[in-house]
């Protein structure tokens, strides 16, 4: 009993961490594409 309550812990964290980082990642990469996509437009290199 203990020990599966453990490992679901451990299962929730890891998921929460994961999930946050996943969004994050996807967040910043649209944000950083729309940036690239503004100075193609204004004519940086």
């Amino acid at each position: 009993e203990y020990e599966a309550n453990i490992y679901m812990y451990l299962y929730f964290v890891f998921f929460i961490i994961f999930g946050s980082f996943f969004t994050l990642n996807l967040f910043i990469g649209v944000i950083i594409d729309n940036f690239n996509e503004q100075k193609k437009k204004a004519g940086g290199s």
